[in-house]
């Protein structure tokens, strides 16, 4: 991974910008989750508002995908920081006036800052393509991510601090400072115009650019088959690790807070480490040939996993140690194949598809795969319940292998697919060919 793309300035203050804001927004995240267990004593209030913020970005999430296609993207993302910053100033001070926030003023905060990201987050998506070389693609993304899960490994840390020692007016305070700054390092940023704005916005173009959107996924079976392994595996390989890893720990190994609390310390190292691995890797391998082989690892992984929990693994020994150990390093692994495979299809999106479709694109692909999160969750939630741990995770290794097997020849095949129809960001320039003039219409983020 090359470090010499961070001397190009508008690259150094994108990811300026989105590293303020993220550990703003993280330590946010994580005191409001201590304030209402502090308030109300229970965390299911807290996690059923969080879980209510998927439906609109399942429902509207297509919708705002057109929105960001239509408008300049710099001025998306430069007026909805602001607007953050200070909606949030707005909140410490309500904090500061009444002395505390209720349960509905969070509420709130929280929906209408689920919406805003709603459109913020297609149009950002664009950003890195737009502003770096195709042949830099690689490179640029490792370090947005190494920079990202370095912010994620941090905030959480900052925010137990300031939280037991200051407060949540204080958080809320760097959180809205945060958001104006991003705003700011932004407005330097200098990205290339791709929206394509229809001389009149109505239902009639929003729909025509909606349904040419899909005309493109459909167009390209890659984008198909994204979206349908993108499907199975947050409704089967998702809850393994949101509901499966905790109640594996806590009720079947007995671990406590604090074995569980470096569990999850230790499972941020690979995210961090994955964009050096994937830097290397996909510039030798094919994405599709990356993604199959990343699926297919997990599945043989996972199935491993499900022996931890067993009983003819667990009686093996006196304690619960040695299990303890074999569940970190087998889901370290995971994580670490999980995010280099993260990274490659992120890579693989921006080099497939126009920057004047990214918007809608990425927004039905997100829309597509969230859908089934909630869904798996309640399922395995179910599972977990009535029948073996051990069970519920075998049969994820073998939805994934099925995935693997019946996706090969789609994902291997798509390496051939021609690529040509993109847009794609030379120096400062923008190059387009003509046969994405043809089609510019017709793409989602």
């Amino acid at each position: 991974m090359k470090v010499s793309i961070l001397k190009q300035r508008n690259f150094v203050l994108l990811m300026q910008g989105k590293l303020v804001s993220l550990i703003g927004s993280q330590m946010q995240n994580f005191a409001l989750s201590l304030y209402v267990l502090k308030i109300t004593g229970s965390a299911t209030k807290f996690a059923s508002v969080l879980a209510l913020t998927i439906v609109p970005q399942i429902v509207l999430g297509p919708i705002a995908g057109v929105f960001a296609d239509w408008f300049e993207r710099k001025k998306i993302i430069v007026y909805l920081d602001m607007l953050n910053g200070i909606m949030i100033g707005i909140y410490a001070v309500i904090y500061k006036v009444n002395g505390g926030l209720t349960l509905t003023h969070i509420y709130f905060l929280v929906i209408v800052m689920s919406i805003i990201s709603l459109l913020f987050n297609p149009a950002i998506s664009t950003v890195i393509p737009t502003i770096v070389k195709k042949e830099e693609l690689v490179d640029a993304n490792g370090i947005n991510s190494f920079i990202m899960n370095l912010g994620n490994l941090v905030a959480p840390a900052i925010a137990g601090f300031l939280f037991g020692v200051y407060g949540l007016f204080t958080i809320l305070v760097i959180n809205s400072i945060s958001f104006v700054l991003s705003s700011i390092s932004e407005m330097f940023i200098n990205i290339p115009k791709t929206n394509k704005k229809p001389e009149k916005i109505n239902l009639k173009s929003f729909y025509v650019d909606f349904s040419e959107g899909i005309k493109f996924i459909k167009k390209k079976k890659i984008m198909v088959s994204v979206i349908t392994i993108g499907v199975i595996l947050n409704f089967a390989y998702s809850p393994v690790f949101s509901v499966g890893l905790t109640y594996i720990s806590k009720q079947v190994l007995k671990v406590t807070d604090y074995q569980y609390g470096i569990l999850e310390a230790i499972l941020v190292i690979p995210m961090i480490i994955a964009p050096f691995f994937c830097s290397i890797i996909c510039k030798k391998m094919k994405y599709g040939k990356i993604l199959f082989l990343d699926i297919l690892i997990q599945s043989v992984l996972v199935g491993i996993m499900a022996i931890v929990p067993s009983a003819l693994y667990l009686n093996l020994f006196r304690t619960n140690f040695i299990p303890y150990i074999s569940l970190i390093s087998i889901t370290f692994v995971i994580t670490l194949i999980t995010t280099i495979g993260n990274m490659a299809l992120n890579i693989m999106f921006q080099e497939v598809v126009p920057l004047s479709m990214m918007g809608r694109v990425s927004a039905v692909l997100g829309a597509g795969c969230m859908a089934a999160v909630p869904l798996g969750q309640m399922v395995y939630g179910v599972l977990f319940d009535k029948i073996q741990p051990w069970i519920c995770v075998a049969i994820t290794a073998i939805i994934l292998l099925a995935t693997t097997l019946i996706s090969r020849k789609t994902l291997l095949s798509s390496d051939k697919e021609e690529t040509g129809d993109e847009y794609h960001v030379d120096n400062e320039e923008l190059i387009v060919s003509s046969a994405e003039v043809a089609n510019a219409v017709s793409q989602e983020d």
